[in-house]
């Protein structure tokens, strides 16, 4: 089942993993550097009609061919795993970190895109926090991934609940409307 709590619907595995308690005072001060400089850069939209982190698109080595649809570009283009280097935390505590630090960096991120762009399509930002086996520890590792809607296009994640491997948050821009502090 697909759990809710007021903005945020994410996965059993997430639930598990992550208090969500933990990520309803989440601060600016939880986003990290780059990822502030990403969103005071703000938004484009491209001839395409994808819509892009400027500071990632400028970042970004790919080639917009390369894909069928503008969802899978923009997931390329506008994906990031969550900066981690400074955590000294494991564990629990570690995923608990990159999901505030995720949570807080798709907020400020849509909440510039509808300050930026009042009229944009509905977005959506896709916060995972993953498992990786280091031998003698579980590490988690994190990312953000920020896509909008297009027609004729599958959603970027359909069924959040059928992913069963990481823990999965998703927020909508439509309740990203004041900005993170």
């Amino acid at each position: 089942m697909i759990e809710r709590k007021a903005d945020m619907r994410f996965n059993a595995v997430f639930a598990d993993l992550v208090d969500e308690g933990s990520l309803t005072a989440v601060s600016r001060g939880d986003v990290p550097e780059g990822f502030q400089r990403t969103v005071d850069e703000g938004w484009t939209r491209d001839e395409r009609g994808a819509w892009l982190l400027r500071n990632l698109v400028a970042t970004y080595h790919g080639s917009p061919e390369a894909f069928s649809d503008l969802t899978g570009y923009e997931a390329a283009v506008n994906g990031r795993g969550v900066p981690d280097l400074d955590l000294a935390v494991g564990g629990k505590a570690r995923a608990e970190a990159l999901a505030r630090r995720g949570v807080a960096f798709a907020r400020a991120a849509l909440f510039r895109l509808n300050a930026e762009y009042p009229d944009h399509p509905p977005a959506a930002a896709y916060i995972s926090i993953s498992e990786v086996d280091m031998d003698d520890e579980i590490l988690y590792v994190g990312d953000v991934t920020l896509v909008t809607a297009h027609d004729g296009e599958p959603p970027y994640l359909a069924d959040i609940e059928g992913v069963t491997a990481n823990a999965v948050l998703a927020i909508d821009s439509a309740e990203c409307l004041e900005p993170v502090r």
